[in-house]
């Protein structure tokens, strides 16, 4: 009666295997899971279908996650590994290392802030000696605008009352990005309405990204204004891409919701007299949509 059935059991499979119904991926659905210092989990449910009359035991999983080309993790199987017809769900957990997401912003930021996520899985089933496999890949683009979002206003240089200048055409772009920093180049026009010289001292900045603060700085400056001229002014920014996983865990676990808020100032001398000028609080909260796989 065993062999009669282990008979039966291979000519279903030959037939399978010969071109008649066999099992496929119908769906996949994913979600995050843990989200911590070091790792960020990817739940993956993947619904196979088994035509068969009887059920596929899963041999082995083959997961990866990439980011812009970047490998970013693996991952594998949990829970029942078995697909009873007419079918089941195959649970798999992908883990983000979040060591690599300082690779994978560099290449964001260079990418015009575009980057393409890509899951690829190969499900393993065999059963009596008859092997196949299940090949799935799913992507995902998504886009930030990190910069290009803030607007930036004009802001006037007040002392005791007296309006005696100017900054406008306020403007943030991305500079040169490398495994430790990330540059911003922030840049303006000052204007002096005095009938005297306008010194520069010094530029100080803050980059915030959901509370964190992503790096600071104070740059001294030379740069004189002429009486009743104007002149444009430039200063490097750095933020410090070591924060980036920290940042990363805030914005998953926010609903993938990050506000950036970048706090600048410039120090002059007027006549004198040291005066410190707020330029502007700029704000701006994107989102994203990871797992938006197709």
């Amino acid at each position: 009666m065993k062999k009669l059935s282990l008979l039966i059991i291979l000519v279903v499979l030959s037939a399978a295997f010969a071109g008649c119904s066999k099992p496929e991926m119908k769906s996949v659905t994913m979600h995050w899971g843990e989200v911590n210092s070091t790792t960020t989990q990817i739940i993956s449910n993947v619904y196979v279908s088994n035509p068969l009359p009887f059920s596929i035991p899963l041999s082995g999983v083959n997961v990866k996650i990439y980011m812009n080309g970047i490998e970013m993790g693996t991952g594998y199987s949990v829970g029942k590994t078995d697909i009873s017809p007419p079918g089941g769900t195959i649970r798999l957990v992908i883990n983000l290392m979040n060591s690599k997401l300082v690779d994978w912003w560099c290449s964001h930021i260079r990418n015009g802030e575009r980057t393409t996520v890509k899951i690829v899985s190969d499900l393993q089933f065999s059963i009596l000696g008859f092997k196949f496999g299940i090949p799935i890949t799913k992507v995902n683009e998504f886009k930030t605008d990190l910069l290009s979002g803030i607007r930036t206003k004009n802001v006037d240089i007040t002392v005791d009352g007296i309006n005696v200048g100017e900054v406008k055409d306020l403007n943030l772009r991305w500079g040169d990005v490398t495994h430790d920093t990330t540059q911003i180049i922030a840049s303006g026009t000052v204007v002096n309405n005095m009938p005297i010289p306008l010194y520069l001292r010094y530029f100080e900045y803050h980059i915030y990204m959901n509370g964190i603060d992503m790096g600071r700085g104070k740059i001294t400056s030379t740069k004189i204004i002429k009486p009743k001229s104007q002149g444009r002014v430039e200063f490097t920014m750095l933020l410090q891409n070591s924060k980036i996983p920290e940042w990363w865990v805030t914005h998953i676990k926010n609903g993938e919701k990050t506000t950036v808020k970048i706090v600048t100032g410039l120090g002059m001398e007027i006549n004198g007299k040291d005066v410190f000028i707020g330029l502007q609080s700029y704000k701006y909260t994107f989102h994203t949509n990871i797992l938006s796989m197709h």
